[in-house]
């Protein structure tokens, strides 16, 4: 039999559906038509038909368009493909644009009929991608490998990574907090740019899920890169973020696994940051991993910890991460990592080759009173419990400058530095007899309170205060409804 050559996808495509639902179809390479003798319906996809052609043979509403979406319709009308329960044939109903119908089977005339989608498009017209990150068959046949004791734990990992594939996606909403960052953090104006971009990317994915290349920001301590990648993961993620500190001389079977027949053996943090958070969720594909102190990494000493990083930050060698504990190689290669460091020497030439390396400027005097000092003082506040009403709403460029006086300019050193001007600014307020402390010479003088903060309200819901209702015999009686009763036998 002569091969039929489609001349678009989207014929061949049609044909595929057609095919796999057994609807009884003929193409038509000249006129480029798709003929369903049974249900008296055309299918062409560009080339408009003769209408007065197929006039004698099929009503004008039954002549439809393939489109490239893989919607079937019309000017007026529009097609559904519906399944009948009683005889499990697969029908074309043709129906006006916006207008209700009820179908029964033209072979049975039984009224069981299911939508095969709830709009004219045809389901899965694009094909579906399942992406895992691990393979299952692989995974089952280490299972059966595995003894007893062991097999129970490992299995209850392995759980945790099959599945199609979740992703950490761009959203606008992410993109504009990220922004604000830079008010917060303006010497990390650069790498906010670098990730913003990771995210115009990111628009144009099929999942708009976020990537980029792995980074290091490299800056004395004190600029605040930390407590800024600490944020900035919580962002994207919208949870917190995995933060290892390298610091601690940590082993490389921390990231990669420990052999299960190894008492208090465990899996590695690189498969754990992706795992699914609750059942029926698939596994996370490109999760943020933050590497603390990259600096204190040394060749000698954690030789295997660096040889782990060679493969992890490389895609190709990523996709087949090996997890001692479970046994099985995993796709990992979509995770997103950003290191800290307070120097790049000391660290090996081939990490740092791996790396997009921003270094980031200590602050200035300005950049410290205008930004930093003003996010101290919130979390001051909010570490210290303090009753913002006897507080000053902003702090006043009176004491900003005496605050950077006392901690010499020093960022880490800025929540202590509130503390001693606190306490060096205490007062009684005359009229209330209250303590108040942090205004400026100004502010007392032009009267304090126009200066002050608010008592925030809880951001629980609101409940009828302790003792308003009242035990009555009978049953119970609030205040609001005595008082009702009392007026209407008034």
């Amino acid at each position: 039999m002569k091969e039929i050559i489609y001349k678009s996808d989207a014929q061949r495509r049609l044909a595929e559906v057609l095919d796999e639902l057994k609807i009884e179809a003929r193409y038509s390479p000249s006129d480029e038509l798709f003929v369903l003798p049974e249900q008296a319906i055309m299918i062409y996809e560009e080339k408009i038909p003769d209408l007065e052609k197929y006039k004698s043979q099929v009503p004008q509403e039954r002549i439809l368009q393939i489109h490239a979406d893989g919607s079937l319709t019309n000017e007026r009308y529009e097609a559904r493909i519906k399944r009948c329960d009683k005889c499990k044939k697969f029908f074309v109903f043709v129906k006006e644009k916006g207008q209700k119908g009820v179908f029964s089977c033209p072979a049975c005339g039984s009224s069981g009929m299911r939508f095969l989608s709830n709009n004219a498009r045809i389901p899965g017209w694009y094909g579906e991608k399942k992406q895992t990150i691990i393979d299952e068959r692989e995974a089952e046949a280490h299972l059966d490998a595995c003894t007893a004791e062991c097999e129970e734990n490992i299995r209850r990992v392995i759980s945790k990574l099959k599945g199609g594939v979740r992703y950490v996606a761009a959203t606008d909403e992410k993109a504009a907090r990220i922004k604000e960052l830079a008010k917060k953090y303006p010497n990390m104006e650069t790498v906010i740019k670098y990730i913003l971009q990771s995210f115009e990317t990111a628009s144009l994915k099929a999942n708009h899920e976020i990537a980029f290349k792995p980074i290091v920001l490299v800056g004395g301590p004190g600029c605040g890169k930390t407590s800024f990648v600490s944020e900035l993961c919580e962002i994207i993620m919208e949870r917190k973020g995995l933060k290892v500190d390298l610091g601690n001389d940590t082993a490389a079977f921390t990231f990669s696994g420990s052999d299960p027949s190894f008492k208090q053996a465990r899996h590695g943090l690189i498969i754990e940051s992706m795992f699914a958070e609750s059942k029926g969720q698939g596994p996370l594909k490109n999760p943020v991993i933050h590497f603390d102190e990259l600096d204190k990494v040394k060749g000698d000493q954690n030789y295997s910890v660096e040889t782990l990083f060679y493969s992890i930050l490389e895609r190709s060698t990523a996709r087949r991460f090996f997890d001692n504990y479970i046994g099985i190689n995993v796709d990992a290669s979509g995770i997103n990592y950003i290191f800290t460091a307070n120097k790049l020497e000391g660290i090996p030439a081939p990490i740092i080759n791996r790396l997009r390396v921003f270094n980031i400027e200590n602050y200035t005097h300005e950049q410290l009173k205008e930004c930093v000092i003003d996010n101290c003082y919130k979390a001051w506040l909010f570490n210290n419990e303090m009753e913002a009403q006897w507080l000053p709403k902003v702090l006043s460029s009176y004491i900003k400058e005496r605050i950077l006086e006392e901690c010499h300019d020093d960022p880490r050193s800025i929540e202590d530095a509130i503390t001693s001007v606190f306490s060096a600014t205490l007062r009684e307020d005359s009229e209330s007899g209250h303590k108040i402390a942090l205004f400026s010479p100004d502010e007392i003088f032009a009267g304090w309170k126009k200066f002050r903060g608010a008592k925030a309200i809880s951001g629980q819901r609101w409940k009828l205060p302790r003792g308003f209702v009242k035990e009555e015999k009978g049953g119970e009686k609030n205040c609001v409804e005595g008082l009702l009763d009392l007026l209407g036998s008034a």
